[in-house]
């Protein structure tokens, strides 16, 4: 269930830094806690940050090493691609890693297609699994997060859908890859994926997840970092500085984290 009133979890000292972003949060990874919000609850458009969910299903279908020809139509898609073209040969797993790296919408399209045989399927799989969540202001409107009627999320929603999606090691691994050496094609060939996130590289203790864009929802993102035990997802929407958005956030969380911890006194 979620929480009617967020801020009442939430330290009763405002942090000293506004961000950027119109809807933000900050959650334990452990725990689910709310460290920081802002607009947590608030329904937006969350472009390929989508791709949790897509991504997550696609594992929970299983046989990620299995060979087959991507659908012609599902990868004739605008936006970000992992470059498929007619004829590929893929895996689910090569897939995962187009999806989760460059944000591929041919990826996650043909993994969708691949899983429930359309992509209308895999949608009403997607919204199922969200009410399975309690994610109850999420609804899903396609697998690559493209603009459309009745696709939107909150700040909030999409930090527990993280968590969940973190808990899976084959999630965790692939969002957690800078770049990666992945094999598709017809015949199949390796190529080298980049992943788009940045938080990877400019924040210590970052193991994730997704950035997003689209020109309704603007600049989208969530990360994941650990630091001295302590796990924090970050998301934000609508965010014109979400790197530096993210910096404060999850300094900010881990300041709390530490301020929290109980020390035991020796035997």
């Amino acid at each position: 269930s979620v929480p009617t009133m967020l801020s009442a979890e939430v330290s009763a000292v405002s942090p000293d830094f506004s961000v950027s972003a119109l809807s933000a949060v900050v959650i334990n990874a452990d725990t689910g806690n709310i460290v920081y919000e802002k607009s947590a609850l608030a329904q937006r458009a969350m472009a390929s940050t989508t791709k949790i969910m897509t991504a997550l299903l696609t594992i929970e279908a299983g046989d990620l090493d299995k060979k087959f020809t991507v659908d012609s139509y599902a990868i004739q898609v605008e936006g970000t691609s992992m470059g498929l073209s007619q004829g590929d040969i893929v895996t689910r797993r090569a897939l995962l890693y187009g999806i989760l790296l460059p944000s591929g919408n041919d990826a996650a399209n043909a993994a969708a297609v691949s899983v429930s045989g359309s992509m209308g399927k895999f949608v009403e799989l997607m919204n199922k699994k969200a009410e399975e969540l309690g994610l109850v202001n999420t609804h899903f409107a396609n697998p690559s997060g493209l603009d459309a009627q009745g696709h939107f999320t909150t700040a909030y929603d999409l930090a527990i859908l993280t968590k969940t999606a973190l808990e899976n090691p084959v999630f965790a691994e692939i969002c957690r890859c800078a770049d990666a050496q992945v094999e598709f094609g017809n015949p199949p060939y390796l190529r080298r994926l980049a992943n788009s996130n940045k938080m990877l590289w400019q924040y210590e203790g970052c193991y994730g997840v997704k950035t997003g864009f689209t020109d309704n929802a603007r600049r989208c993102l969530v990360s994941a970092a650990e630091r001295k035990g302590g796990k924090l997802i970050c998301v934000t929407l609508n965010a014109p500085d979400d790197w530096e958005d993210h910096r404060k956030m999850l300094d900010y969380g881990f300041e709390q984290v530490k301020r929290t911890e109980v020390v035991l006194p020796s035997p």
